[in-house]
């Protein structure tokens, strides 16, 4: 067979697959409609375009309740779920365009055994070796903060495989770049995930004003599936607060739905976490990415339906394709055509991220507790803990806004979490600030704050002008927030 040939056949393979994926998902259940209603109509997400009742001969559409009804029995076609303009499921859509798809894994001895099948590592040495690149940006453990993440410009084939392995948090590797182009390196390799990769795309497609660096040098971007990323701050206090020493830590990775945890020279994880358990550590913007594969990147390297000590790798461009066959060529990776199981996993997961901008919902609480005079479990006023100082640096904990309602004499204050991660069981406390006295202190104690969650507390007020003491304190991290708010009625103009 031609190369022309084995080209064609791999690009009809991706739809061909693809909608083997579609069939093996709608196999055996004879309630595709039921699947309609699950992930579409009661999630809220419904256009009532009216489309699956169009295509569907037992379906009508209630203009009553606003939502389709069966008028006869579903035969599981799948036709309603699949014409849906809500449900996605087409390939590309799912995990973007690419030139070919590969299962790889390493053949260098010193990567064999690092993380899934090394293919990334590996890339680097024989970019390094064929002197393709001057530099590679990478995300490494900080040498005096344990599995916290720092990104670096790596130079040489050895720095490739210090760097090896993963962190699950987010890395500044752009400004690493920036800082490799401003040093005159002409050709870097960038490794980096989705969020990464698409802030390089973008620099790219729409330089205003990055012409002059983006002018200088070529840059191969090469990205990381991603499902998630984690918040190093409340993650790794937890891990510690199991038992495990984060220095003695020297791998990590996540598959089968959970979080794994290594010591050296161990080949059974020290610990294991179901990863739903970790959701509340997971950085806030992932709820908002739907990109699992880095659809913007030259390679696409992740260990998503590849197997054991394998990855699976899209080369998205002529570049990406060409230098990933010559590695394997030249021997630094053994490289096999991915295959109908291989990408159904990868759809499947890539379709659980994409649906998740369906689902995300800011959660407001609102509290209607009524303000008493007795005095409540009093909060010391005093300085914001010196942890809370070290742990926040100068991003604020909490933030608060105010709004007041001059005909009912209520103040009412938003609190927001603007952490960027969940701070479990806090307490806040509110009271009337009368010359030096505090009078009409309320206080709440919240189990756990989510990212950019807000509180929302009506305060009733005797005066329409003055201010109200507000204190949140954290079990964890001590006193956050503490300030006078300061109001008054709106001043006509």
């Amino acid at each position: 067979m031609t190369e022309e040939e084995v080209n064609h056949e791999q690009a009809d393979s991706k739809y061909k697959y693809s909608f083997d994926f579609i069939q093996k998902k709608l196999e055996g259940k004879k309630d595709s409609f039921g699947m309609l209603m699950k992930e579409i109509v009661r999630t809220g997400i419904c256009t009532e375009c009216g489309t699956c009742a169009a295509v569907c001969p037992v379906l009508e559409w209630d203009h009553l309740i606003g939502q389709p009804k069966l008028v006869g029995k579903c035969t599981g076609c799948g036709i309603c779920y699949n014409q849906c303009p809500r449900t996605i499921t087409d390939p590309i859509q799912l995990i973007g365009e690419f030139n070919r798809g590969y299962v790889a894994n390493t053949n260098i001895p010193e990567v064999i055994g690092g993380q899934d099948g090394g293919t990334i590592t590996s890339l680097l040495c024989y970019l390094f070796d064929e002197h393709l690149i001057d530099a590679a940006i990478v995300t490494m453990k900080d040498p005096d903060n344990p599995w916290h993440p720092i990104a670096q410009i790596i130079t040489t084939k050895d720095d490739a495989i210090k760097a090896s392995g993963s962190i699950y948090a987010h890395s500044q590797t752009v400004d690493a770049l920036m800082d490799a182009i401003r040093a005159d390196y002409r050709s870097i390799a960038f490794v980096g995930t989705p969020c990464n990769i698409d802030a390089v795309h973008k620099m790219y497609s729409s330089p205003s004003g990055m012409l002059k660096y983006f002018m200088r040098a070529h840059i191969l971007t090469i990205g990381l599936f991603c499902m998630d990323s984690f918040s190093p701050e409340t993650l790794y206090p937890m891990f510690e607060k199991d038992g495990i020493d984060m220095a003695k830590v020297t791998k990590m990775d996540i598959n089968k739905g959970k979080f794994h945890l290594y010591y050296e020279n161990q080949e059974e994880p020290i610990k294991s976490y179901n990863i739903k358990s970790l959701h509340k550590y997971k950085s806030s913007s992932c709820s908002f990415c739907t990109d699992l594969t880095a659809e913007n990147a030259d390679i696409s390297v992740g260990s998503v339906g590849s197997g054991a000590n394998k990855n699976t790798v899209f080369a998205r461009t002529a570049i990406g394709a060409e230098i990933l066959e010559d590695a394997a060529q030249k021997g630094y990776l053994t490289v096999e055509p991915y295959n109908a199981i291989n990408l159904n996993a990868v759809l499947f997961l890539a379709k659980l991220k994409k649906v998740s901008q369906y689902t995300i919902q800011k959660r407001k609480v609102f509290i209607v507790k009524d303000v008493v005079d007795k005095e409540e479990s009093r909060i010391e006023t005093k300085e914001i803990s010196e942890q809370a100082k070290s742990l926040f640096g100068t991003r604020r904990a909490i933030s608060v806004s105010k709004q007041l309602n001059e005909r009912e004499k209520k103040l009412k204050l938003t609190i927001t979490n603007t952490a960027g991660f969940t701070i479990d069981n806090i307490k806040v406390r509110i009271a009337t600030i009368d010359e030096v006295f505090e009078n009409k202190p309320w206080v709440t104690t919240i189990k756990e704050m989510f990212p950019y969650e807000d509180i929302e507390v009506g305060y009733p007020v005797d005066s329409l002008e003055g201010s109200v003491l507000v204190e949140v304190i954290s079990d964890a991290y001590g006193k956050i927030f503490s300030r006078n708010i300061k109001f008054e009625p709106k001043k006509d103009t």
